[in-house]
């Protein structure tokens, strides 16, 4: 998985966001900022990043997704 395809991943779940993402192979970090954050809790907006990734992780296409999530 490339860092380009998990940026598109994520753009496409939750439009208008900016996504940082550093890492290779199978072990990525992301820093998504995103206005569809707002009141929520930041398990909350974890689990919505991590939700996109869910049948990569469990396939083991990603091995390790670190998340940190803002909003605007």
């Amino acid at each position: 998985m490339s860092p380009e395809t998990i940026r598109q991943r994520i753009q496409e779940v939750l439009p208008g966001s900016t996504v940082e993402t550093s890492g290779a192979d199978c072990s990525f970090a992301v820093i998504v900022t995103s206005a569809e954050f707002e009141g929520k809790p930041p398990i909350k907006r974890h689990r919505m990043v991590n939700e996109i990734f869910k049948a990569d992780i469990e396939s083991g296409a990603l091995h390790a997704l670190s998340i940190k999530t803002k909003t605007p």
